[in-house]
């Protein structure tokens, strides 16, 4: 069994990558492998960091089988599962108008509220999953996601919006982050809009990092692309928080050209 030869390398230490790493002080840990009984998320990331996820991650899956036989039938059938009905229909309309969301038709004010939309769902994942490791580990594909596509549509609406005014087209076709920014940058220019505080750059740096890691919004929807192959993971571990953070100062960034360029198309005759 797994569970033995974890308990075995805890009380012996191991050796990885030639350092020792002794789990004595965590007898309480111990006591709950030998009881069968889950580990906190705290204990399971230190064993997983250094024993490797996939073996630890084999050990609680079967420690979760252990603990289901244990329950007893009657246990069972009061567990809460929802099950298709034959009634089933996901999208209605509810009587009171206040319970609905409403789906804008107008292409631009869809435009603004999905771009929009896609930050404050990966604000609210990332806030969700503060306090939950497992939470975390599940929705960083979806947060990162989400604030690719925010940038690639924060990006796309200024060019639709004030690129025809200095002859610079929309661009739909493309998910380049690198190309969008290119020609964002080109627009800035025809507008001859400075930069005091030096802050394109940074931005600039930013939305190339994303064009790294995912370049065709790609990666962090699937594990493999088209052709079977594996996606590679640019990082191992990611701190939600201060990614969400930057977030907000690249959001604070589209917002101030937004009432710039808009007051520039303003003051300048037709």
């Amino acid at each position: 069994m797994i569970r033995h030869t974890i308990q075995a390398w805890m009380r012996s230490g191991v050796t990885e990558n030639g350092l020792e790493f002794n789990y004595r002080p965590l007898p309480a840990f111990r006591e709950d492998v030998d009881r069968g009984a889950a580990a906190s998320p705290n204990q399971t990331f230190v064993l997983a960091k250094h024993f490797g996820i996939a073996r630890v991650a084999h050990y609680f899956r079967e420690t979760e089988i252990d603990m289901a036989k244990r329950k007893s039938f009657e246990d069972i059938l009061k567990t809460e599962f929802r099950w298709p009905a034959q009634d089933d229909k996901p999208f209605i309309v509810a009587d009171d108008p206040f319970e609905n969301a409403n789906i804008a038709e107008d292409e631009f004010t869809r435009l603004v509220l999905m771009k929009d939309g896609y930050k404050t769902a990966a604000d609210l994942m990332v806030k969700s999953s503060a306090s939950d490791r497992q939470s975390r580990d599940t929705l960083v594909f979806p947060i990162i996601f989400n604030y690719r596509q925010f940038l690639e549509l924060s990006l796309k609406y200024q060019l639709a919006t004030f690129g025809p005014k200095v002859g610079i087209e929309p661009n739909w076709k493309s998910h380049d982050l690198a190309k969008l920014w290119a020609e964002f940058l080109a627009m800035l220019e025809h507008y001859g809009t400075e930069d005091p505080d030096e802050v394109d750059p940074v931005v600039g740096a930013i939305v190339l990092e994303f064009a790294k890691i995912d370049p065709g919004s790609y990666s962090y929807r699937y594990p493999v692309d088209r052709q079977g192959n594996p996606v590679p993971v640019s990082y191992s571990d990611l701190h939600l928080p201060t990614l969400a953070d930057v977030m907000n100062g690249v959001g604070g960034y589209f917002t101030g050209c937004d009432g710039y360029l808009s007051s520039l198309l303003s003051a300048s005759p037709e």
